[in-house]
């Protein structure tokens, strides 16, 4: 798409007004908890699903550039992924089949992306569905970012403090899933990441407030 083409674009007030709505639910992610922190180690206030999103996101990012995949797709994906959880929250695997799971999360798909233009709706729902079904080259990457992403945020609540021992159940889910996939890179960021768990890390606020006082 060219600038001109973009220049003169427009759309009606109801679509505009439809965009709102969706962004609203994208917001809405921000308050939804994961769960498996709650339930399966006992973490009262947990990442939102929207802050495993962002970091996913980036991780997708960085690696998808550097294993040379389509990054334009697969940060499409990643973004989509969880977005049906803004719907209907964020269950856990013993709380609901797997198959109800994806009938609840088809429906609230469809519902959200009903809110944007034709060839986006069209777009991004082929994408999500593309996720689910996990048959294509990127749908795998992400799914293996996913688990990669779930492994870094164990570690982080490892270095607050949280029990090592209630943390083990998502390593070894991750573990073994990327194990079992052909993205050699992603196994050994995750081997790396157990290996250097208990170097120091920066800690941003006090990184924050050292950069002003350098000002």
């Amino acid at each position: 798409m060219n600038q001109n083409s973009l220049l003169n674009m427009s759309l009606k007030d109801s679509q505009k007004s439809d965009l709102v709505s969706f962004f609203h639910v994208v917001c809405n992610l921000k308050k939804v908890r994961r769960s498996g922190w709650i339930h399966k180690s006992n973490i009262s206030s947990p990442e939102s699903v929207a802050d495993h999103s962002y970091s996913m996101c980036m991780m997708s990012m960085v690696l998808s550039e550097i294993l040379n995949l389509d990054t334009e797709h697969i940060m499409i994906m990643a973004n989509l992924h969880d977005l049906a959880e803004s719907i209907v929250g964020d269950n856990m695997p013993d709380m609901i089949s797997d198959d109800e799971k994806i009938i609840q999360e088809s429906k609230a798909m469809r519902e959200i992306i009903s809110k944007l233009p034709d060839n986006l709706h069209v777009k991004y729902l082929d994408i999500w569905k593309e996720y689910v079904e996990n048959k294509t080259v990127s749908s795998k990457f992400v799914h293996n970012i996913d688990k990669l992403e779930m492994a870094l945020q164990a570690k982080e609540y490892e270095r607050d403090g949280y029990s090592k021992q209630s943390l083990q159940v998502f390593l070894r889910s991750a573990a073994d899933y990327i194990s079992n996939d052909k993205f050699e890179l992603v196994s050994e960021i995750l081997l790396t990441m157990n290996r250097d768990s208990n170097k120091i890390r920066i800690n941003p606020c006090q990184h924050s407030v050292d950069s002003q006082n350098n000002l």
